[in-house]
C-alpha cells in the first residue's frame, strides 16, 4: 500500500502500480486536509454610553491637596457617588495616605473596589462590591458598580439580574437608557454568530502531480489535472449564559469545494460540537465533544458524485487568554477516532496540539506566531505520519483604504512505514499567502479580497515532489 500524504491545503493521492502500463495513478485521493488550529481572537469593543456631568473645578497642586483632607473627602466623595475614575484615581491614593483617624473604612474599601475595576481586576473587584452593597444596600451607586464589574468580568446571569434590579429603582430616563444599553449588550453575547465565504479557484494541479516525466525504476508518475470550480464555507455559533460564569456553546461548521469542470473531486464536510466553558475578562475556556462527516467523489479514480468518505469523533479543548491588552495567547487540544466508509486501512486516531500567539500593538496592525502538533495513527503504517509545523502571520491596514495579510508556514511531515516502492515518506512543506483588500470596496457587506498562494512540497519520495501557485478571489461576510 502506497503511502497517503495530506499536505496543509492540497489533495494528497494514493499511488498504485499498473504492471501493463508501468505507469503509477493517483488511485482513491483523499480530500483537502482539515485542521482547526488554535485561532486568534481579537478584541471586540462593547460600547456603552454613560452620562457625566461637567462641575465647577478648583486649581490646586497635588502637594497643597495633600494637605488638605477636608478638600480631599469633599471630592472622593461624589467621585465616588459618580463613579469618576479619573477623580477616584487622583484623590483615593492622597486619602490612603491620611492619618487613621481621618479615615472611613467603608470609603477605602469602596475606592479599593473601583481601583481594581480600572485595573482590570474585576473578579476582587466584584467580591468587593458585594461586601459592600451587603452593608449598605441603599446606596444604588453601589449596585450599579457591582453591576458594571460583573459586566466586564463576563458574569452575564449575575450582571443582568443586577441591572434588572436596578432598572426598577431608578427614576431617571436618562439612567434607565445607559441601564437598557447594558442589558442588550448582555443579550447580544448570547446571539447567534453566523459567518460564511466563498473563493473561486483555479487549480492547474489539483491532483498534485510531480514535475512531467518523473520516474522511479519503470514506474512513470501521473499527469497533472485542472479544474476550475469554488470552496465554500458557513459557520455558526452560539453561546448560553449560565451562572457564575459558565456558559454552554454549540458549533455548526460545514466547508467544501465544488469544481464544475472535474467533479470527481468535489468534497464537502459537516461538523457539529457541544459543550461547556467557562470565561471571564480576560480568559475563556471551551471543552466540546464533536462529531463530523465527510463526503468525497473520489478523486482521479472516483465519479461525479460525492459519496460518504469517513466519519471522525472526539473532543477538543480551547483556551484563550489576554496575557495583557497587546498579547494574546490560545491553546487546542484535540483527539479523535475516525472511520472510512471503504478505505478500512485508514481507520485509526488523531491528536492535535496547536498554539497560536497573538501581538496587538495597535488597532490597525496584528502579528502572529504558531506551533502544531498532529498525529494520525493508521491501521497501515505507510499511510500514518506525524506532522509539525510553525507559522507566522501579519496583517496591517495602510493608508488610502488598503489592507494586507501575509502568511508563512513550514512543517516536517514523517511517516512511520514504507510503502509498495520501499520508500518511508518524509516531507518538507512550505507555504506562503499574499492577501491584499481596498476597506471601501464592499457589496452588501462584502468585501472582496485578492490571494496569491504558493505551496512546494519537497520530499525524498519523487512522486510526492511539486510546488505551485495558485491565484484567488474570495469574500466572506459574518452576520
Amino acid at each position: 500500500m502506497m503511502k497517503l500524504p495530506l499536505f496543509f491545503s492540497v489533495i494528497g493521492a494514493l499511488v498504485s502500480i499498473s504492471v501493463a502500463a508501468e505507469v503509477a495513478t493517483p488511485k482513491s485521493a483523499s480530500p483537502e486536509e482539515r485542521l482547526k488550529l488554535a485561532t486568534p481572537r481579537l478584541p471586540q469593543h462593547e460600547t456603552v454610553e454613560e452620562s457625566t456631568s461637567k462641575e465647577n473645578t478648583l486649581s490646586i497642586t497635588k502637594e497643597e491637596l495633600a494637605k488638605r483632607p477636608d478638600l480631599i473627602i469633599r471630592g472622593l466623595i461624589p467621585a465616588l457617588l459618580q463613579n469618576n475614575v479619573d477623580v477616584v484615581a487622583l484623590l483615593f491614593p492622597l486619602y490612603q495616605q491620611q492619618q487613621p483617624a481621618q479615615q472611613d473604612p467603608f470609603l477605602l474599601a469602596w475606592g479599593e473596589a473601583m481601583m481594581a475595576t480600572h485595573q482590570g481586576d474585576y473578579a476582587s473587584a466584584v467580591q468587593q462590591y458585594r461586601e459592600l452593597f451587603a452593608k449598605r444596600p441603599e446606596i444604588l451607586q453601589l449596585r450599579y458598580q457591582l453591576a458594571h464589574a460583573l459586566f466586564l468580568n463576563n458574569d452575564n446571569e449575575a450582571a443582568k439580574d443586577q441591572f434588572q434590579k436596578l432598572r426598577a429603582e431608578v427614576n431617571d430616563t436618562s439612567s434607565q437608557q445607559m441601564i437598557d444599553q447594558y442589558l442588550i449588550a448582555i443579550n447580544q453575547r448570547d446571539q447567534w454568530k453566523i459567518n460564511g465565504g466563498i473563493s473561486f479557484l483555479n487549480e492547474s494541479n489539483i491532483n498534485n502531480a510531480p514535475k512531467a516525466g518523473t520516474r522511479i525504476g519503470a514506474w512513470k508518475a501521473w499527469e497533472r489535472e485542472q479544474a476550475h470550480g469554488l470552496s465554500y464555507y458557513v459557520g455558526a455559533e452560539k453561546k448560553w449564559s449560565l451562572p457564575h460564569q459558565f456558559f454552554a456553546k454549540l458549533v455548526l461548521d460545514g466547508q467544501g469545494k465544488y469544481y464544475w469542470d472535474n467533479k470527481k473531486y468535489n468534497e464537502f464536510n459537516a461538523r457539529i460540537g457541544a459543550g461547556l466553558g467557562y470565561h471571564t475578562a480576560n480568559t475563556e475556556l471551551s471543552f466540546l465533544s464533536f462529531t463530523e462527516r465527510r463526503w468525497y467523489s473520489g478523486g482521479s479514480s472516483g465519479s461525479d458524485a460525492m459519496k460518504q468518505y469517513s466519519k471522525n469523533s472526539g473532543v477538543r479543548v480551547d483556551v484563550i487568554h489576554w496575557l495583557n491588552k497587546s498579547w494574546q495567547i490560545s491553546t487546542a487540544l484535540e483527539y479523535g477516532e475516525q472511520r472510512y466508509a471503504s478505505r478500512k486501512h485508514l481507520n485509526g486516531n488523531n491528536y492535535l496540539w496547536s498554539n497560536t500567539l497573538l501581538f496587538l500593538p495597535y488597532s490597525g496592525q496584528y502579528w502572529y506566531i504558531g506551533a502544531d502538533y498532529n498525529r494520525e495513527n493508521t491501521r497501515d503504517l505507510d499511510n500514518a505520519y506525524q506532522r509539525k509545523n510553525v507559522r507566522l502571520g501579519w496583517v496591517q491596514e495602510w493608508p488610502l483604504g488598503i489592507s494586507s495579510r501575509l502568511s508563512v508556514a513550514y512543517a516536517r511531515r514523517a511517516y512511520k512505514g514504507e510503502d509498495l516502492l520501499g520508500i518511508r515518506q518524509k516531507n518538507n512543506e512550505y507555504q506562503t499567502n499574499v492577501t491584499l483588500w481596498h476597506r471601501n470596496v464592499y457589496f452588501w457587506g462584502i468585501t472582496p479580497k485578492i490571494t496569491w498562494s504558493y505551496q512546494k512540497n519537497d520530499s525524498n519520495h519523487p512522486f510526492y515532489r511539486y510546488d505551485k501557485n495558485r491565484i484567488y478571489l474570495e469574500m466572506s461576510k459574518t452576520f
